[in-house]
């Protein structure tokens, strides 16, 4: 089954302080069945508090009756939760990777590829909140999921060659090297940069130092497509088999494609082992891979 999802056209209306999408499908919404995962990544904590977590009051009117659960998947700067029906994000608002921003993205794939509907936004004493559609099935970290490398291999290539698809001039948001590099810079100057979870090639240097060498190995030239920027297996949701949709498209822009392909190889290889980094570079097309732009691009997530 396709990402591309042909059915929704998605139409923002009345934007102030909340900002409400009426979903063309929320009768779907309201009826469909979510399967929950159990694994540690996805698994949500039950914390009797969370039933009563405190929201704006025109969120509350909407989402009244749900039922609230923390997840612990990904390395988000926000609070996430979910219900049977919604994902719920909050966090403060600053410089980098905004729900503002998710949200906007959100609206650029709906109809191109398959993610979540947008339900509101909001912001409040510069807090933001989020609240989507809950995708169907589980995210590809889940142990059930290993049991076939090749087939997860597969399926995390195919929804990047759709994505990656997608024309470069019709995407507005840039993730070009020259300002994922500002951003790096930006973010050791502040001193945001978690040296505690550099790799393990890399662990006790310095982000300063590893700036340097950032810097000083940059590609000559960028092979630029419209990129998830955050392609993570526990990023892409599954469901009966097949692609569900991508999830966490914050940093979605264009860039080279090796963003992606650096992130999704690694992350294939942490979960479920090696070896299975390059079933997926051989689906997705060795034509198209450059060893020195994995490495590179490995190498600038460590700022992020």
């Amino acid at each position: 089954m396709p990402l591309v999802k042909g059915t929704q056209q998605a139409r923002f209306g009345g934007w102030g302080r909340t900002e409400v999408l009426c979903a063309v499908q929320h009768q779907t919404l309201q009826t469909r069945k979510i399967a929950c995962g159990s694994d540690r990544y996805a698994r949500a904590v039950s914390d009797p508090n969370v039933t009563n977590l405190t929201l704006p009051a025109s969120l509350r009117a909407m989402l009244s009756g749900e039922r609230w659960e923390p997840v612990t998947v990904g390395e988000s700067d926000a609070d996430v939760y979910r219900s049977s029906r919604f994902v719920l994000k909050r966090q403060r608002s600053g410089d980098f990777d905004t729900l503002r921003g998710e949200r906007e993205r959100l609206g650029y794939f709906a109809g191109r590829v398959r993610v979540p509907d947008v339900v509101a936004y909001h912001v409040e004493d510069d807090v933001e909140y989020l609240v989507v559609e809950r995708l169907p099935g589980t995210d590809m970290s889940h142990p059930a999921l290993q049991r076939d490398p090749r087939r997860a291999a597969e399926l995390l290539a195919r929804a990047l060659r759709e994505v990656h698809a997608l024309p470069v001039h019709d995407c507005p948001f840039d993730r070009r090297l020259r300002v994922r590099l500002a951003d790096a810079r930006e973010r050791v100057r502040r001193g945001l940069v978690d040296e505690d979870d550099f790799d393990d090639e890399r662990r006790g240097r310095r982000a300063t130092d590893l700036l340097n060498d950032v810097e000083q190995s940059c590609p000559a030239d960028e092979d630029l497509v419209v990129t998830h920027g955050d392609a993570y297996v526990h990023n892409v949701m599954v469901a009966d088999g097949e692609l569900a949709g991508l999830i966490d498209v914050g940093r979605a822009g264009v860039a080279d494609r090796h963003m992606d392909l650096a992130l999704a190889a690694g992350s294939l290889a942490s979960d479920y082992g090696e070896g299975v980094d390059q079933v997926f570079l051989e689906a997705y097309g060795r034509e198209h891979v450059d060893e020195e732009k994995l490495r590179f691009y490995r190498l600038l997530d460590e700022f992020f």
